[in-house]
C-alpha cells in the first residue's frame, strides 16, 4: 500500500487554516595488531573502572585489540569494556536532526525524501538512504529550550498518521495530520485529506512519521561523533583499509564513520527506560489502603507497563532506583487515552523525595519533560488532584481509577 492511498478524513476547516499559514511563501574481523598501519590512539575504560591508553589494533563485534603504551598487545571481550574515547573535539553541529526508530539521532546537513526513501547527508561522513518506515522524525531546526519539550511531547505521542509541525509566532508548535509525500531543500509536500500543499521549510519545526509498530528494542552500543550525532548500533567493527568504524544500525541499515570524526563508543547503550528500571517501591495513599486493604489497593492501583511506556494511577507513587551513571530524565506526559471523562490533574516528579518538576494538566495533549537528575538516587512519579496531595482522602474509588497518567517513552539518559 502506498502512502497516498491511506484512508483520509475530510477536514475542510483545517485545510483552510493550513493554506493561510503558508500563503506567500582489509576485512573488519582480521587481526591487524602486527601491522604498521594501526588504528587511532584511544583511551578506554573497563567495566571494573580501570583506564587504559594505547593504539587501536582491531575492533570486532565481540572483542577489542590494542597496543598499549608500553608496547604490549592485548585483547578484551567487549563485555569487559565500558567505553572507548578517541582524540577529537566537538565541531559545529548542523541544525537538522533525523531520529531513527532504532534510537539513532543523526545531525544532518540536509535531508530529502522521495518514493518513501529518506536520504541523509552528514558532514564528513558518507550519505545513506533509509526507508521512512525506519524513521521516527525529522526536525529541521536546531534544538532550542523554547520548543524542545513541546517537540519531544509530539514525537513520543503515538500517531496513526504523519504530522507536519508548524512553528508559529511565540514558539508555538502546531501539528497538522496528513501524509508526507516528499521532502526537498525548500519544502515538504504534504497530502491534507486529498489536498496537496507544499509547506516551506522555513515555517516548519519538522515532520513526524506515523507510528505503525511498537518502539524497537534499544541498541546496546552508542557511538558519538564530532558533529553531535548519537548512533545506536547493534554492532561496530574497525575497517583498517579505509580507517572507518562500520556500524550495524539494525533493519539492514549500515553506516561507516571515518575515525577522525569520532568522539566515543559506549557499550552500555546510555538509555534506560523507566519500564525496565528497578522498582524501589509502589505506594498508595493511607486512606485508599484503609478503604480497600493493602492487597487490593496495591493490585488495582499498581503501575502498568507497555513496551517503553508507564501508566500510573491517581494517588499512587511509582518509585525507581537511579543508577549512578544516568544524568537526565526525558518523557512525554498525558492523560491516558482510554480515560473517557477528563478532569484536571497535577503530575510531579520527585528526586530523592524533593519535588523537582510539577505540572497541572488541563487538556488531553502530551506535555514534554526534560529534567536533569544531578546526584539523585531515587525518582518518584506522582499524580494528585489540583490543590491536594497524595495523602488526602479520595472522593471515590472510581474517581481514582479513572485518573490515569501515561508516561510516554520515559527514560533516563547518560
Amino acid at each position: 500500500m502506498t502512502r497516498s492511498s491511506r484512508s483520509q478524513t475530510p477536514i475542510i476547516a483545517l485545510f483552510a487554516t493550513f493554506i493561510v499559514a503558508f500563503s506567500g511563501t582489509k576485512a573488519s574481523g582480521q587481526d591487524t595488531s602486527g601491522e604498521a598501519d594501526l588504528g587511532p590512539k584511544i583511551q578506554f575504560e573497563t567495566i571494573d573502572g580501570d583506564t587504559e591508553t594505547g593504539q587501536l589494533s582491531n575492533l570486532t563485534g565481540s572483542s577489542l585489540s590494542a597496543i598499549l603504551a608500553g608496547g604490549e598487545s592485548k585483547q578484551w571481550d567487549l563485555t569487559e569494556i565500558a567505553r572507548i574515547k578517541f582524540d577529537g573535539s566537538e565541531k559545529t553541529n548542523p541544525p537538522t536532526r533525523v531520529v531513527l526508530r532504532g534510537g539513532s539521532e543523526v545531525a544532518s546537513a540536509a535531508t530529502s525524501m522521495e518514493d518513501e526513501k529518506l536520504l541523509v547527508r552528514s558532514i564528513g561522513q558518507p550519505s545513506f538512504t533509509v526507508s521512512i518506515r525506519s524513521v521516527q522524525s525529522v526536525r529541521f531546526r536546531a534544538p532550542s529550550a523554547a520548543t524542545d519539550a513541546d517537540w519531544l511531547a509530539l514525537v513520543e505521542e503515538p500517531q496513526r498518521r504523519d504530522r507536519l509541525v508548524i512553528r508559529r509566532e511565540g514558539d508555538v508548535l502546531d501539528p497538522i495530520e496528513g501524509t508526507i509525500l516528499e521532502i526537498n531543500r525548500d519544502s515538504v509536500s504534504f497530502d491534507l485529506s486529498g489536498n496537496i500543499v507544499d509547506a516551506p521549510l522555513k515555517k516548519l519545526e519538522g515532520v513526524i512519521f506515523s507510528t505503525t509498530s511498537d518502539r524497537e528494542t534499544e541498541k546496546p552500543i552508542r557511538v558519538r561523533d564530532q558533529r553531535g550525532s548519537n548512533w545506536m548500533a547493534d554492532q561496530v567493527n574497525w575497517n583498517a583499509t579505509d580507517r572507518t568504524i562500520q556500524l550495524d544500525l539494525g533493519n539492514d541499515i549500515t553506516h561507516s564513520i571515518p575515525v577522525k570524526e569520532l568522539l566515543e563508543i559506549q557499550f552500555s547503550g546510555g538509555i534506560l527506560y523507566l519500564s525496565d528500571a528497578e522498582v524501589a517501591e509502589q505506594r498508595q495513599s493511607d486512606p485508599l489502603k484503609a478503604l480497600l486493604g493493602d492487597d487490593l489497593a496495591s493490585t488495582w492501583f499498581a503501575t502498568e507497563t507497555d513496551t517503553k511506556n508507564l501508566t500510573t494511577v491517581l494517588s499512587s507513587d511509582h518509585v525507581i532506583r537511579i543508577p549512578e551513571v544516568y544524568q537526565k530524565l526525558v518523557a512525554a506526559v498525558r492523560v491516558a487515552s482510554e480515560v473517557d471523562q477528563f478532569a484536571p490533574l497535577t503530575v510531579s516528579v520527585l528526586l530523592d523525595d524533593r519535588v523537582a518538576w510539577t505540572l497541572e494538566i488541563k487538556d488531553r495533549k502530551p506535555h514534554g519533560l526534560i529534567l536533569p537528575i544531578e546526584d539523585a538516587r531515587r525518582l518518584t512519579l506522582r499524580s494528585t488532584q489540583p490543590g491536594s496531595d497524595a495523602s488526602e482522602t479520595l472522593p471515590t474509588i472510581n474517581n481514582a481509577l479513572g485518573h490515569r497518567i501515561e508516561w510516554l517513552g520515559a527514560r533516563l539518559l547518560k
